[in-house]
């Protein structure tokens, strides 16, 4: 049977098609569809070489795959991104954002997402793509660091926040007014310049007024795009007024853009940091406050336009997509062997954003516990999944104990199916002092015991 009328069959009676039948036409290019660069291969092409059946039935295409197929491209583009400069502003582009965290357990999350991928970094290097210009802070999955270039495609969410802050702004407009008039005269300013003794009620404020006047008042102008965020040292935050740190040629495109496009755009990106979603996702796009059926119609046009292609994962009841644009990278992944080495994920890494997925291809279940109630947590207040040669594989919870200059594993948990051998033992042990020098500890404490998953 030719792979043409394989292609029909499969589409006719079960709407899928194997990798592996891209593979082949990838390879003898018996379609006339790919010459060698991601670019040149076009899913709408595609489909014009296929039979007359094609069309009559109107099926959608669906690529079917494996789990482990689906685990290794996602190594490829979120855990082992080929970088060319090593530059952490280069990594930033390649993983679309990094979710920032001030929880400094082990370290504060962005830097331990930088740390993995990039064995030299150093926290400056993320400062310094702020103070430059090349990078900017805002709401994607959640407060993320993301590249300059972007700063137009969250013009809507800015409205949105704008609208929500701006009874509250108002309560506080003198407060706003003085802020706004240092740093136009003063700034950039750390945010301890702006100090105020009188507290209100907000943030994680519940009964009692805790929140300083002019944090509050510098979270609201900072979230309705009045104020940017273009330094960090520690926990501190340095802030400008936007139209000092955004380069104009951006405040105009903003403008230019309608809401469609912006709408089209971020979700082309939230694609690109996940590389295989769902649209059962709640943060689906990025698009703020959506809906479960604004979702999936803003899905069911991407797939219709080609921009996305659906995929069937093996054992998955789930339905994911993945870009078009992606397809000949994931064939490749069917060949390549899946890199060796253990990692230690942060919580916040975006290999773990959606939770589901990790269910879905790693049968693994995680949560964050760092605000659960000490006695109700399983495994302990920072857990990190434990990535082993493309799996994961068990959990630590480490400590840092700056004073002693020690990483303290509290907690070392296996799966079920994890057998504790020597050779384990041991590429874990080097895999954590690894870790601890990044970190700049000089000593690693296991527990007295090891768990095993029943």
């Amino acid at each position: 049977m030719s792979t043409e009328s394989l292609i029909a069959s499969q589409l006719l009676n079960r709407h899928e098609i194997p990798l592996a039948v891209f593979d082949h036409s990838i390879k003898s290019d018996s379609f006339g569809l790919y010459s060698g660069k991601q670019s040149d291969f076009s899913i709408p092409a595609y489909r014009k070489k296929l039979p007359d059946q094609f069309e009559k039935a109107g099926l959608d295409l669906m690529i079917k795959i494996t789990k482990q197929t689906a685990k290794h491209f996602l190594l490829r583009r979120l855990i082992y991104p080929e970088l060319k400069q090593a530059s952490f502003y280069e990594l930033l582009q390649c993983l679309e954002a990094i979710q920032l965290d001030p929880v400094n357990t082990v370290e504060r999350n962005h830097h331990l997402v930088a740390g993995l991928r990039l064995p030299s970094f150093t926290p400056p290097d993320l400062n310094n793509t702020l103070t430059n210009g090349q990078a900017f802070e805002y709401f994607a999955q959640a407060a993320c660091i993301l590249p300059m270039n972007d700063y137009p495609l969250f013009a809507d969410v800015r409205t949105q926040m704008r609208l929500r802050a701006q009874v509250e702004l108002n309560r506080y407009a003198s407060t706003a007014a003085d802020i706004l008039s240092k740093l136009a005269s003063d700034g950039p300013l750390p945010s301890n310049a702006f100090a105020s003794e009188n507290k209100v009620r907000a943030g994680w404020d519940t009964t009692e007024e805790k929140t300083k006047e002019s944090s509050h008042v510098l979270a609201m102008l900072f979230q309705t795009g009045q104020i940017q965020v273009v330094g960090r040292e520690g926990a501190t935050r340095f802030f400008a007024r936007t139209e000092d740190a955004i380069p104009l040629s951006l405040l105009q495109q903003e403008h230019e853009q309608s809401s469609e496009e912006r709408s089209h755009a971020l979700l082309k990106k939230y694609a690109r940091a996940y590389r295989i979603f769902s649209a059962d996702d709640a943060r689906y796009g990025w698009q703020h406050k959506s809906t479960a059926a604004s979702r999936k119609k803003m899905h069911q046009e991407f797939l219709a336009n080609n921009t996305f292609t659906e995929v069937s994962i093996e054992g998955v009841k789930r339905s994911y997509a993945i870009l078009t644009e992606d397809l000949p990278e994931l064939v490749k992944c069917q060949s390549l062997e899946i890199p060796e080495g253990i990692h230690f994920i942060s919580p916040l890494d975006s290999l773990l954003w959606y939770r589901e997925r990790l269910e879905d291809l790693y049968d693994f279940y995680y949560r964050w516990e760092i605000y659960t109630p000490k006695q109700k947590r399983m495994y302990g207040a920072y857990v990190m999944p434990i990535l082993e040669d493309g799996n994961l594989i068990g959990r630590i919870d480490p400590l840092f104990d700056r004073g002693k200059g020690t990483l303290q594993v509290q907690l070392l948990s296996f799966e079920s199916d994890v057998f504790w051998s020597n050779n384990r033992k041991t590429r874990i042990m080097e895999a954590l002092h690894i870790f601890a020098k990044q970190l700049g500890a000089d000593h690693v404490k296991l527990p007295e015991t090891i768990s095993i998953k029943l």
